[in-house]
């Protein structure tokens, strides 16, 4: 497994982390996510571990997930970096207000047992939410009483991004990017060269990367999924991606590794966050790091394929 700076900051991760929400749902109680055997999520991370793997993403709705992390040893957590999120509640609506997250920091920490969380990220606020300062005044405090280590911000709306590289209090991003969606990739500059490290998330697109769906694959009604790969608009994107395939001569039993090396091949990224709900797929991902990256005329045709055959439809591969 290779490794790579995040950011500026003096820590060195893998550059191929784990994303837990699928993970979430080892007592089948929540919904929104396919049921994972307990002992089967168990055995992803600790395959994911010895293999090298030493960034996990979780958050406080991903059901139990982190107390999964939390199960492991001591040793483990703190040869590792586990990040954290707070800000979307249980019926979907979101607050940033300090008492409400305040409160989920101390839970986290019961959770995950420790002392002092890793990396604590806003879930995707409002450009409204931040743009007094309050909250980017919070997470400062939050470093100074010890409770948490480092700050960062899963971006929803782009100009969240731009608002929280110009805090100075948040040290990572999270972002929304792969093969199928990159306009962030000016937002990723940026917070690169202000120092930040920058985490990818949906790297496969909610597993349309993967070269596994087909016309055929339905989604159960407590997959959330299910509510953005069904229907016409799902035969749409589809249609589309098979396009860039044909142009870009990749067949479905390799799409994934080159989704995931397109991602790996920008070198201002420092990690992404597959999610699994294998031990196979954890190794498919793993299998990835040090492969031959992609050269810049490579990237830029990949970059002229894509634009050409989404003309138009881009926005609708923003799944999350």
């Amino acid at each position: 497994m290779k490794s790579r700076p995040l950011g500026a900051l003096p820590v060195v991760v893998s550059e191929i982390g784990l994303g837990t929400a699928q993970l979430a749902n080892v007592d089948g109680q929540v919904h929104g996510a396919k049921p994972v055997p307990l002992e089967t999520a168990r055995r992803i991370l600790g395959v994911a571990i010895e293999r090298g793997v030493t960034f996990f993403d979780t958050g406080d709705e991903y059901g139990m997930a982190e107390s999964l992390l939390g199960e492991l040893p001591q040793g483990i957590k703190q040869a590792v970096l586990i990040a954290t999120k707070a800000g979307r509640k249980p019926d979907g609506t979101r607050e940033f207000s300090p008492a409400y997250l305040q409160e989920q920091v101390h839970r986290s920490l019961r959770r995950l047992g420790v002392d002092c969380l890793d990396l604590f990220q806003l879930n995707k606020p409002s450009k409204a939410a931040l743009q007094d300062g309050s909250v980017f005044a919070f997470l400062n405090q939050l470093k100074r009483e010890g409770k948490i280590r480092y700050a960062g911000l899963v971006v929803g709306e782009e100009e969240t991004g731009f608002l929280a590289i110009r805090s100075g209090a948040v040290d990572c991003l999270q972002v929304l990017y792969n093969l199928l969606y990159s306009k962030t990739e000016d937002l990723i500059a940026q917070a690169h060269a202000a120092g930040l490290g920058v985490i990818v998330r949906s790297p496969l697109n909610s597993g349309l990367l993967a070269g596994t769906y087909t016309h055929a694959t339905q989604f159960s009604a407590n997959d959330e999924r299910s509510l953005y790969f069904s229907g016409k608009a799902f035969e749409d994107r589809l249609n589309v991606l098979h396009r860039i395939q044909a142009a870009l001569n990749v067949e479905d039993r390799t799409l994934l590794e080159f989704a995931l090396t397109f991602i790996l091949s920008n070198p201002t990224i420092s990690v992404i966050v597959p999610g699994a709900s294998s031990v196979a797929q954890v190794q498919r991902y793993i299998a990835c790091s040090g492969r031959v990256l992609l050269g810049q005329l490579e990237l830029k045709q990949i970059r002229d394929v894509v634009a050409r055959e989404m003309t138009g439809v881009a926005q609708v591969f923003q799944t999350q």
